[in-house]
């Protein structure tokens, strides 16, 4: 049995303004990979909730990390059958929320209010999607033709926490003037500058997409051989908010597709999960691709980990932008229109 979404609370403890908190509840946030949930609860947090992830029987339970008899965190419990058991007291919770035992007494008819408060939750492409409102006002990404076709390459980098707000996180993984200076010992090359700038661009209540090509240097330490410059044609889907889908195209139809996902933990610190998907180079040893993957996102994130302020100001005129920044100014009059205050931390 499916748990009945329950619309969580702003946290006395946040670190969110409550208006820019509830405008981010109505949305979907990647928020765990299905292969990390084993036979114990799993502990994640989101917009500054405590969560508890579980797999009951047939079913995934995502639910405020609290019993509300004594206040016990239920990830230090455990699962007994298709039950998440408080460690506490031993207070037994189906996947719908119901607390079917109390130990202590076994003949007691159990109040209703007894209960797991669970959130809206989807599983999607081997992720668990989690919207604390239950009335998410966004969409879930769409990862087309790649997802589950086996002529396409899987492999994964995290879940990894980085020490900034979502928002400066996916603005920059939607960047494309970034690419010949902070990628500079990867890819990036300075006469590749200006191509940046340039490019096609549309939007909907939903998403963003933008297409250029990028020339991009190939060094010897890269898993792509036999040339010294790649050209590439770059297309690019924001799922808002915090999601990109980016199809890196070579030429003989060789397809590297990069699915960035994010969820804001608290208004500084994010969870980024980086799938990645090619038709290509399949017989390069996965641990060299994520090798190569990790070094170019480590260079992105010692710069985004650096940004001041972390707030992203909403107020067009507050920080400087140029031909290149379009999406960015874009994905800022989003946030003001579904609600964000004059700064924005997430």
């Amino acid at each position: 049995m499916i748990a009945a979404p329950q619309t969580a609370e702003f946290p006395t403890e946040s670190t969110f303004s409550r208006s820019d908190w509830e405008a981010l509840s109505h949305m979907w946030y990647p928020i765990a990979l299905e292969e990390e949930i084993t036979d114990k609860p799993l502990a994640k947090k989101l917009l500054d909730v405590n969560l508890v992830l579980a797999r009951l029987g047939d079913d995934y339970v995502v639910a405020k990390d609290l019993c509300v008899h004594r206040g016990a965190p239920l990830t230090e419990g455990w699962i007994k059958g298709s039950c998440l058991v408080c460690p506490y007291h031993g207070y037994e919770y189906e996947a719908d929320g119901r607390c079917t035992k109390v130990p202590s007494d076994p003949d007691w008819k159990i109040p209703p209010q007894i209960r797991l408060e669970t959130y809206l939750h989807e599983v999607k492409y081997g992720l668990i999607w989690v919207c604390l409102s239950g009335a998410p006002i966004n969409a879930l990404p769409v990862w087309e033709p790649e997802a589950d076709n086996p002529d396409y390459l899987r492999f994964t980098m995290g879940p990894e926490l980085w020490d900034c707000s979502a928002g400066r996180a996916i603005e920059n993984f939607i960047d494309n003037a970034h690419f010949s200076f902070v990628h500079r010992n990867t890819f990036g090359q300075e006469s590749s500058a200006a191509q940046g700038a340039e490019y096609e661009f549309a939007e909907s209540d939903t998403a963003m997409t933008m297409a250029f090509d990028y020339l991009a240097g190939n060094p010897d330490d890269s898993p792509i051989a036999n040339s010294s410059e790649l050209q590439r044609k770059m297309h690019r889907t924001l799922f808002l908010p915090f999601c990109t889908r980016t199809c890196i195209a070579y030429p003989g139809d060789r397809e590297h597709i990069i699915h960035i996902n994010i969820a804001p933990i608290s208004a500084k610190q994010s969870q980024l999960i980086v799938v990645f998907t090619r038709n290509f180079d399949k017989e390069v040893p996965v641990e060299d691709l994520l090798a190569w993957e990790r070094k170019i996102l480590g260079e992105d994130r010692a710069m985004i980990e650096k940004q001041k302020p972390e707030e992203i100001p909403l107020a067009v005129s507050t920080e400087v932008h140029a031909k290149a920044d379009r999406a960015s100014i874009a994905f800022r009059r989003w946030l003001k229109k579904v609600g964000l205050g004059r700064t924005f931390t997430a």
